[in-house]
Order: structure tokens, then sequence, then C-alpha cells
């Protein structure tokens, strides 16, 4: 419960895949249902292996980019996501931010105890008088082994793309996969990594850079960060990862001003847009808008439909065309051609099919470097 409350005030302040076991014994649903008020998918899954339930928040992309049957990467981001990720997430494929991916969120059920203190961490050590840790390693088998499988088998993932997103602990615990097992994901989110709690760490990080393979890593902490030396040891963890024979590709971002907690609004979007950027725009060109007759512009007004079942529907207003997508807001698009429109201030380009007479047929269009066609919907 507390990572939903932390959620909305968060959001108010604002190349391998290894072989995987059969995943059907070792994970079962519990309970599912929508997670609200996102629209993402709940689950509550049992694992056979630690004996105890997790609740996993599946939020699926809203993108247009996204063709039938295609498989997409996936953001497993541990604490819950604190709420944050998933929606955000899902906000910055709409808003062409990122190249769309699943965010699956991994928490602890309100009616069981948290376990991130055995779980994130894969040697024990002894905080205020208590040995806590030492289950890192069943949980990343779980992760990996048991957890990842059952959900490529019910969701559209590829295998070959997914993400680990670790913050604190949480950031520990992804360190010590890659250090462990690089290959296990296609890229890292690095988060304030809690170094100070296995000091092993950073000395076992170089035998693993070698094996990066030009796999991502997004390393971060909070710039007011003044405990445990947590902006040193992420800056010593990135420049382990940097450093040659390192073959691994790092980006090492501090958010000055900005606590342990207090950044992490701040991290989701720069590191997902870092780590699953869409492909480069095209260079701005230089577009020089003409006039185009009300008569020929009403040859390309009316609905036309992706693959998907989402439309892009054309409206006029006298001399002017104005262009709208299923859950995008529209606006008026100008006239370099007769049948080429692009949309002020904006990397979007509408090239319209249209024979000699009657109406259009089809319209291409080109946003920040994707492509993505629509066929005239018939009356």
């Amino acid at each position: 419960m507390f990572r939903r409350v932390l959620c909305l005030a968060m959001l108010a302040c604002t190349l391998t895949a290894p072989a995987f076991a059969d995943p059907t014994s070792a994970v079962r649903i519990v309970s599912e249902g929508p997670y609200e008020p996102t629209g993402a998918q709940e689950l509550r899954i049992h694992s056979e292996r630690l004996r105890r339930d997790f609740i996993v928040v599946v939020t699926a992309p809203q993108s247009p980019l996204v063709a039938t049957g295609q498989k997409l990467p996936a953001i497993y981001a541990l604490d819950g996501g604190y709420g944050v990720a998933g929606p955000m997430g899902r906000m910055m494929a709409w808003a062409f931010m990122m190249s769309p991916a699943y965010i699956i969120s991994i928490g602890y059920p309100d009616d069981q105890s948290d376990k991130r203190d055995i779980d994130f961490l894969h040697r024990t050590t002894v905080r205020d008088g208590v040995t806590i840790g030492g289950g890192g390693g069943a949980f990343q088998t779980f992760l990996i082994q048991d957890l990842r499988p059952y959900l490529e088998s019910r969701y559209p993932l590829d295998p070959g793309k997914a993400i680990l997103f670790g913050h604190s602990y949480g950031g520990l615990f992804a360190a010590n996969v890659l250090a462990d097992a690089p290959a296990s994901f296609s890229g890292y989110v690095i988060a304030s990594p809690s170094v100070f709690a296995d000091p092993q760490l950073l000395a076992r990080l170089p035998a693993a850079a070698a094996k990066g393979l030009g796999r991502r890593v997004f390393v971060a902490a909070g710039g007011a960060e003044t405990t445990n030396d947590m902006v040193n040891n992420a800056r010593r963890l990135a420049a382990i990862l940097s450093a040659p024979p390192s073959t691994f590709v790092a980006q090492m971002r501090v958010f000055p001003g900005e606590s342990h907690i207090s950044y992490y609004p701040q991290l989701v979007p720069a590191s997902f847009a870092w780590i699953l950027p869409l492909a480069p725009a095209a260079a701005p060109v230089q577009r020089n808008a003409i006039d185009v007759t009300p008569e020929a512009l009403e040859r390309l007004v009316g609905v036309y439909t992706l693959d998907d079942g989402r439309v892009i529907t054309v409206t006029r207003k006298a001399a002017m065309l104005f262009a709208g997508m299923t859950g995008y807001p529209g606006g008026q698009v100008l006239a370099e051609t007769p049948t080429i429109f692009f949309a002020p201030g904006l990397d979007v380009q509408m090239t319209f099919e249209i024979g000699a007479t009657g109406p259009a047929n089809a319209v291409v269009v080109h946003i920040n470097g994707a492509t993505i066609r629509a066929v005239r919907k018939n009356p």
C-alpha cells in the first residue's frame, strides 16, 4: 500500500537471452485483475521456488508503432517500480519518448512481509545488529528461470530484449546480476546501488565488463545523497563499466539536489529514454508550406485504420487540414505538396497515397524516425 501511495505522490510531483527452464510448475497465478487506474494487469504470482507470493503488474505500451503480433522489450522494475515506472513508461511510449516496451513491476503483497532485505542481497550483511541478505541468488534464479519464461509465454515479450531496473538494494541486486551473468539481460538500470552492503561487488565487476557486448547500463544517483558514499560508489561502478576492456555502453547520471528517493520520478524517464531510444529521427529540414485548394484537401479527408484497429482521422475546415490519432491529440497539418503534409515544430510527416481521381486510399505517417501506414476505412 505504501508504494501505491508513494506512486501518487511522485506523479503529482511531477544480447542473447539464456536458456530458460520450463515455467509451468515454477510459478502459478493466485489471482489476477485490472490494476487501477493505469489499465494495467495485476497478477498475484506464487513462487514454488521461494514459497511465497509476489505482486506483478504488467503495463502494456500504448503506441501506434506497435505492429500486430510484434514481440516487444520488457523492463523488469524491482520494488514495484514504486508504482511510477509502469504508468510513466506507458506515457513515454504514447509520446514517442522511447521505444514501446512492457513494464513489468515486481513487488510484494500488502498482506505478506516485505522480503527485499533478503531477496536483493546476494551476500549477508549486518544492519542495526540484525543479519540480512543472502537470498539474492535464489531471487535471481526465480526472476530469470521462473518468472520471465512464464511472462514471455503469456505476453508478446522479446526474450532477447529484457532490461533489469533496480534502485537502492534493487540497484545492488541488478549490479550483482550483471557481475554474475551479464547475458541474463540486454540492459540494466542501476540506481543508487547500495554498494556499502556488499563491498565485494566492485571487485567482481571487471571480470564481467569485457562480456558486455554492447549492452547498455544506466547508472544513477541523487546529488544530495550524503550517506554510505552512495554517489561515489555509483561513479566507481560506472567507471568500471566504461573503461577498457569493458564492452558495456555505460551512462552515469547524477541528479543535482535530489535525495535517495526524490529523483526517482526523474530517473524513470531519463533511463527509459536512454536505454530504449526510438530510432534516430531524420535531420530537421526546412519546410515551406503551400496553399492547397479546399477541393484538393477534401480528397484527403476521412478515417484511416491502422493494423491494430486504431484510426487516424483527417478533417478539413475551409482551406485547413487537421489530423488526429486514437488516443492522441490532433492538430493542424500544413501542406508541403498537395499530398505531403507536416506538423509544424514536430517530426511528423503525412504522405497520402492518392490516384488521379477519387479520395486518398491510404496515408503513411513518419513520426520521430518511425513509420506507420493506415488504410482508408470504407463508409
